[in-house]
């Protein structure tokens, strides 16, 4: 960097005093201006996102029977271990169709017990001469039929009682519960679903702007909190835009197992890279009065006014696109007097 000095020429006259004052002038401060050359960095075209952490895979615990909602064994946003009893049910209801299956149950095995017999007296005769032709054959059919029965109310019991306590069938976060204990319920209503552990995915919704739009396969990087960041793909572009006009994306990661589900987080996506970006501090522009961009190239002690174009801006520096080589020497403080001091030159009041 090197530092120049220049001497502003004009000078600010003092109002003239009443009845034949003299006039009085007084000097600017002289500015001091500074110059160097534009910084080459690497600079990522980035679209900023909003989203929400969820799981990808959803499962939802569903009532398989009648009843009434007795107990939640589980704090609603909790983890659970698959296999861990999520809700149960009882009631009146629950009641009366356990007494059901345990007649049925106790019918079946009565008649098992009574086919037994039979077919223990169809040997016993068939022993000693006396049982009828295919007695014995057809009383084994008949136990065989009665075991079936009993295995089949057996079963019915066991799923009901089985039934009358949801277990998560995953491992997970317990959320969305949609019930509550005294509820009464119907075969097929939903009361919760459990989010599986390890398969989040951030549903996001992108800004995009003129001609930079979200791709798959496109890097996101989340910014937490603390500073800490978070890397992402972009995994699927949902085809409808929403009402503010952004694109909603969804991305995944393996980074991503840090979040809990319904957690929302910011961040942006990397669509493009200029490698070799020419920079300058954002000191160094000077905008005209249609906000247009100009900087001052340095030459010995002279300035040079020159229209640019800008690319990304980024803390305390401005990309500049077009209008500055790499190597020329800029003002990097103080343009704006230089600006001023021209404008001066061009543009002075009559006497």
């Amino acid at each position: 960097m090197r530092t120049s000095r220049f001497l502003v020429p004009g000078l600010i006259a003092a109002a003239a005093v009443a009845c034949g004052g003299e006039n009085k002038q007084v000097s600017r401060p002289e500015p001091a201006v500074f110059t160097a050359r534009p910084l080459i960095r690497k600079v990522e075209i980035d679209l900023p996102f909003v989203g929400t952490a969820e799981s990808a895979r959803l499962v939802e615990l569903r009532a398989l029977v009648e009843g009434r909602v007795v107990a939640v064994r589980v704090a609603d946003g909790a983890r659970v271990r698959a296999g861990e009893v999520v809700f149960e049910l009882g009631g009146a209801r629950v009641a009366a169709r356990r007494h059901a299956l345990a007649v049925e149950l106790e019918a079946a095995g009565r008649s098992v017990e009574a086919a037994a017999k039979r077919l223990e007296q169809a040997r016993r005769r068939g022993a000693s001469h006396l049982a009828a032709p295919g007695e014995s054959t057809a009383a084994a059919l008949d136990l065989s039929s009665a075991q079936t029965r009993r295995a089949v109310a057996e079963s019915a019991q066991q799923r009901f009682l089985d039934s009358l306590s949801l277990t998560a069938p995953t491992a997970g976060r317990f959320a969305r519960r949609r019930v509550s204990p005294g509820q009464e319920l119907r075969p097929g209503d939903l009361l919760g679903e459990i989010r599986e552990s390890g398969s989040l995915r951030i549903d996001a919704q992108v800004f995009p702007r003129p001609g930079l739009d979200p791709q798959p396969g496109q890097a996101a990087v989340i910014e937490g909190a603390g500073g800490t960041r978070l890397a992402a793909t972009v995994t699927a572009i949902q085809p409808t835009a929403a009402d503010a006009g952004t694109v909603q994306v969804w991305l995944s990661g393996d980074a991503l197992r840090a979040l809990a589900p319904g957690t929302v987080v910011r961040g942006y996506l990397v669509v493009a890279l200029h490698e070799e970006a020419v920079t300058v501090p954002a000191e160094a522009l000077v905008r005209d009065s249609d906000d247009g961009p100009w900087v001052f190239t340095a030459s010995g002690t002279s300035y040079e006014k020159r229209r640019v174009t800008t690319g990304e801006e980024g803390p305390g520096w401005v990309e500049i696109t077009s209008g500055v080589e790499p190597g020329e020497e800029l003002v990097t403080r103080g343009a704006y007097e230089l600006y001023w001091e021209q404008f001066g030159q061009q543009f002075k009041v009559e006497d």
